[in-house]
């Protein structure tokens, strides 16, 4: 297919839903998918049409994010600036479209700035909407999602590669399920940076710049040939450029060829500068970070035995739409990656399920008093995953268990979560029992710390009442009373239940102590 097809392909860009196993949605249901890249934020606007998922409108700014780290590895002002104006002006296109059909992502350069924290808090208002931090397997998974639902069925083991600002992603699958995921800390930008940083182009640096990426590859090498792939399919913009520019000056033939890269190479060579180099093809937008993204995939080829990689119309933020759609209307992957751990770690699931149920019982009358429902967050699945997960940390020790919960799920890569996500579930695992630490909520939202805090009491109640592991049903009745000095908690139980359990009532009391050093005031019956 030529690359003048695949711009009229992203006009028609049209999925089949049932793919994903998704039933008909609404024909007014739009949603949004935001990628906050290192090199540039892109915006996509979808709605089901005719069983099929369209993409409606596409918006894309070259804010250089990267470029904008300083010295220290903090976002410069201007930098800073440039981003949340892009942010103000994409939350304008999303007014109207739901918060749970807006998904929002940020990328390398926003995992690594030492002021990350700062420039969300802004951009959280500039959107609209809440923004996640995804890790590197994170964001591969979610590119390989939007590339291969965008391919035709096929039975073929593909490789796909991205080229980001900040970091290169590989990732091996076949049909809609990866294989192995690898994310590298090399990308266009800083690639380019390091190696170009006076704009000047000769034999000596490109060398230097394609020997430090293939260093960097090599350790994944071995690893990611012996998976094998029958096609390789590259899905960034600095990837569908080089394959634009090598077509158009009739460079190579079906795709991206290292022959033809290398003819491309001595061109940017031979020119010396690439602002003032005169290729067919080469957009201004991308002559200040063509030659990081080429040396990178020139290396690409050579380590990796590529001989042709072909071009696709999908990246991340289609990734983005689909986990989206599956989420609210068919399976969600986080509850796939709860399972794996839980079966990794060797979890009680029963003890697990058991927790969870009383917990549930206790959200449903605690939610509406203290506010547990929103559009962009479920509260409840929260609750869900923490009851399951917050025991995985035995398997390392009983002797301080929880903390090893804690770390496990913070520090594991678990697809489809985020990074505040993990971070929420990891502050409800600490504290689950034993004294309770505010500081595991200092990372988190300041506007959902006090939900979360509510939510880990529930955890601790329906913990402590399975001490004994009976896996009994356990319904007590939750009555809330808030005041300006605390929050009164009366549990009311069921005739003679807690004299069947001295050891449950013994527990509660200790709770009871535990919550009065964070203003709540337990009490049971």
């Amino acid at each position: 297919m030529s690359f003048e097809n695949l711009n009229l392909a992203t006009q028609l860009n049209v999925i089949n839903r049932q793919q994903l196993g998704i039933p008909e949605l609404d024909e007014e249901e739009m949603y949004a998918a935001i990628d906050l890249g290192s090199n540039s934020f892109h915006m996509i606007i979808a709605r089901q049409a005719h069983g099929q998922m369209q993409v409606v409108d596409k918006h894309k700014e070259m804010v250089r994010l990267r470029s904008g780290l300083d010295k220290k590895g903090y976002l410069n002002e201007e930098a800073f600036s440039s981003g949340i104006a892009c942010l103000e002006r994409f939350g304008q296109r999303i007014k109207g479209i739901k918060l749970q059909n807006i998904r929002a992502v940020g990328t390398n350069t926003l995992r690594n700035a030492k002021n990350s924290r700062e420039f969300l808090l802004q951009a959280r208002q500039a959107l609209g909407t809440n923004i996640q931090i995804i890790s590197g397997q994170e964001e591969a998974r979610l590119i390989y999602l939007g590339v291969t639902l965008g391919m035709p069925k096929s039975d073929e083991q593909r490789l796909v590669m991205d080229i980001g600002g900040g970091s290169t992603e590989y990732i091996i699958g076949k049909r809609n399920q990866h294989h192995h995921l690898t994310s590298t800390e090399m990308g266009c930008v800083s690639i380019t940076e390091k190696f170009f940083a006076n704009e000047q182009i000769n034999a000596d640096n490109f060398r230097a710049a394609i020997d430090a990426s293939r260093n960097i590859l090599r350790p994944h090498r071995q690893q990611l040939i012996s998976y094998s792939w029958d096609s390789a399919i590259g899905a960034s913009g600095t990837i569908k450029s080089i394959g634009q520019i090598l077509e158009q000056n009739q460079w190579s033939e079906g795709g991206i060829t290292l022959a033809g890269m290398q003819t491309f190479k001595q061109a940017l060579i031979d020119a010396g500068n690439s602002e003032h180099a005169k290729i067919n093809g080469l957009k201004d937008e991308r002559r200040p970070v063509i030659c990081g993204g080429l040396a990178i995939l020139i290396a690409t080829f050579i380590e990796l035995n590529i001989t042709t990689m072909q071009v696709s119309i999908n990246a991340l933020r289609e990734g983005l739409i689909f986990d989206t759609l599956g989420r609210l209307h068919a399976d969600d992957v986080r509850n796939v990656s709860v399972q794996a751990m839980q079966k990794w770690m060797k979890v009680d699931e029963k003890q697990a399920d058991a927790v969870f149920t009383t917990a549930l019982h206790l959200f449903k009358q605690a939610h509406n008093v203290w506010g547990l429902h929103s559009e962009s967050i479920d509260y409840q699945s929260l609750l869900r995953w923490a009851s399951q997960l917050h025991e995985c940390g035995i398997a390392i020790s009983y002797k301080r268990y929880r903390n090893h919960s804690a770390y496990l799920v913070e520090q594991s890569d678990m697809a489809g979560f985020d990074q505040q996500e993990k971070q929420i579930l990891s502050a409800m695992l600490l504290n689950h029992r034993g004294k309770f630490s505010s500081k595991a909520l200092e990372n988190i939202d300041k506007d959902i710390g006090q939900q979360i805090l509510y939510l880990s009491v529930l955890l601790r109640l329906a913990v402590r009442v399975h001490r004994g592991r009976d896996l009994e049903k356990i319904e007590p009745e939750l009555q809330i009373t808030t005041h300006d000095d605390g929050t009164d908690l009366t549990l009311i139980f069921a005739d003679k239940w807690l004299e069947e359990h001295p050891l449950s009532q013994l527990d509660l009391e200790s709770e009871a102590k535990r919550l009065a050093a964070i203003g709540f005031n337990l009490s049971f019956k």
